[in-house]
């Protein structure tokens, strides 16, 4: 019988057949014409390398395992991660459009203030100014009284300003005690500028106690009172000995609207900024106006809140 593993022959006593067996192969080859058989030795080989084929498929197969374990494991991760991404790119877009509102917003205010203040570009703010005496009821009475009453200080000043330059006239604030603030709405930029011009020429006379200045967006009162913060604060830290030698302090310094902060000396600092630093302005002191004829003070602090400006004649 020849060995189907290795072609050797082999008698059936010797590969230690029985006779029923070696009967059946015989039949099989008969009946099939082929019939499976191994020596002894081709079976002890197989049962051995079986047995390592086992081994490895084994030792494959728990690699395999592991490997679909790690699979599943990196398969949660990576879901974490999509979960994670698609988290982050829904707060990407909140923060997108946050921000496109926030643009939209700051062009619709930087459009507001400049509507703002092209409403307020032929304004004044006249301070110290006797309020009308309080027998005048009418409203109209009293802004006609007020503008007479500019007129005399334009004429006083020198200035070439008449009543008739006047577009609206009305107080700001509350009535109390004080004489409140007088805005004034000329009827060009070039007369606006004339009376600031001129306002220093106030001094020596009876309106020398009147202070006037430019009309000012709400904006532009906050940023000038950050700067007069800033200037404490650079007083306060940034100073250096040598500038203390020097008598240098910082200072905030030119008209309404168009302040800065300069380094001066102490005395140049008083000079020119120890009063509301504006054209026109008598420079009194950290903003403040006495009343014209030796009467009350007011601060120019009350001008903060003051929002709107009329842009035609209204009551008083």
């Amino acid at each position: 019988m020849q060995c189907n593993l290795c072609a050797l022959w082999c008698h059936k006593d010797c590969a230690g057949m029985t006779d029923p067996f070696f009967k059946n192969l015989e039949l099989q080859i008969k009946e099939t014409g082929a019939a499976f058989w191994a020596c002894r030795s081709c079976q002890s080989f197989a049962a051995t390398f079986g047995a390592k084929v086992n081994a490895k498929l084994k030792e494959v197969e728990e690699k395999v395992v592991g490997l679909q374990e790690k699979v599943e494991t990196h398969t949660e991760e990576i879901q974490q991660n999509k979960e994670k991404l698609v988290s982050v790119e829904k707060k990407v877009e909140k923060m997108e459009r946050n921000m496109e509102d926030m643009e939209q917003q700051s062009e619709e205010g930087l459009l507001e203030e400049l509507r703002a203040r092209e409403a307020i570009k032929r304004n004044l703010v006249m301070y110290g100014l006797n309020e009308p005496h309080h027998s005048i009821k009418d409203g109209k009475d009293r802004m006609e009284a007020d503008k007479e009453e500019c007129e005399k200080v334009f004429r006083a000043m020198g200035s070439k300003a008449r009543r008739s330059d006047i577009r609206f006239c009305r107080r700001l604030g509350e009535k109390g005690e004080d004489d409140r603030p007088l805005l004034l709405g000329t009827t060009s930029e070039t007369i606006k500028s004339e009376v600031l011009d001129h306002a220093k020429g106030l001094q020596n006379t009876d309106y020398q106690d009147i202070g006037v200045a430019p009309d000012q967006t709400k904006k532009q009162k906050q940023a000038e009172i950050r700067l007069a913060e800033e200037v404490k604060r650079k007083n306060r830290d940034e100073l250096t000995e040598q500038d203390v030698a020097k008598n240098l302090k910082w200072a905030l310094i030119g008209q309404r609207g168009e302040k800065r902060i300069v380094k001066v000396q102490e005395r140049e600092r008083e000079e020119a900024g120890g009063g509301p630093s504006t054209r026109g302005t008598r420079g009194r002191g950290r903003g403040t106006w006495s009343r014209g004829r030796g009467k009350r003070a007011r601060q120019d602090e009350q001008m903060d809140d003051d929002m709107e400006r009329p842009r035609t004649r209204t009551k008083q």
